[in-house]
């Protein structure tokens, strides 16, 4: 049991750890917060932790397993993952600037379009397959507990969602949205091309 305990400790610290290494979901997330404000944030932060559980659910099923036996499947899913994100960046860098006052603007998409895109980008992102086939898989294997899969579950879920309402609220308080506000260009050009880098590395690195 004390094992078992520490075992899901250390899961806990390294989901953590893994939420602040900056990615795409990061990026959105802080974007989404700024622009459109805590609830298009808090949607997509929504869709974020649906996207892990479906990646929770594929590494209980074997997914470590499956991209060891099919490794052209991993390279289809980091071109998948690439072009996605490619576009995305070209979205960020046509947006329309939001009010001179440096509110945020009207919101241009429904509460289950932002959901539909944070899960887009946490399924696209290879840092989730990284850490789901690898990673979390060690913490669900055949051997452990019935207990211990849903614990671990459990961890890595309500870690990804409080890191989303964390970054939603940061980010979509009046300092925040006053500095984007002054800066909205030149920040969602940044946005834009962190997007299109990440993109690119995907589609073109081994």
């Amino acid at each position: 049991m004390l094992a078992h305990l520490l075992s899901l400790a250390s899961l806990f610290v390294v989901s953590l750890v893994t939420c602040l290494i900056p990615g795409p979901n990061n990026f959105m997330l802080m974007r989404l917060g700024m622009r459109r404000g805590r609830g298009a944030a808090l949607a997509a932060g929504v869709g974020t932790t649906l996207s892990c559980m479906v990646w929770c659910a594929a590494a209980a099923l074997g997914l470590a397993a499956v991209l060891a036996a099919a490794p052209w499947l991993y390279r289809v899913l980091k071109v998948g993952g690439g072009l996605y994100l490619v576009w995305f960046a070209w979205s960020l860098w046509r947006s329309e600037p939001v009010s001179a006052e440096g509110g945020p603007a009207p919101p241009k998409r429904s509460w289950a379009g932002d959901v539909w895109q944070g899960f887009a980008v946490n399924m696209t992102n290879p840092k989730s397959v990284l850490f789901f086939a690898s990673i979390f898989s060690a913490y669900v294997g055949p051997n452990t507990p019935p207990w211990m899969h849903l614990a671990a579950v459990a961890i890595v879920c309500l870690v990804c969602f409080g890191w989303q309402v964390a970054m939603a609220f940061l980010f979509s308080a009046k300092p925040a949205v006053a500095a984007y506000g002054r800066a909205q260009r030149p920040l969602d050009i940044a946005a834009a091309l962190l997007m299109a880098a990440f993109g690119v590395s995907l589609i073109a690195l081994e």
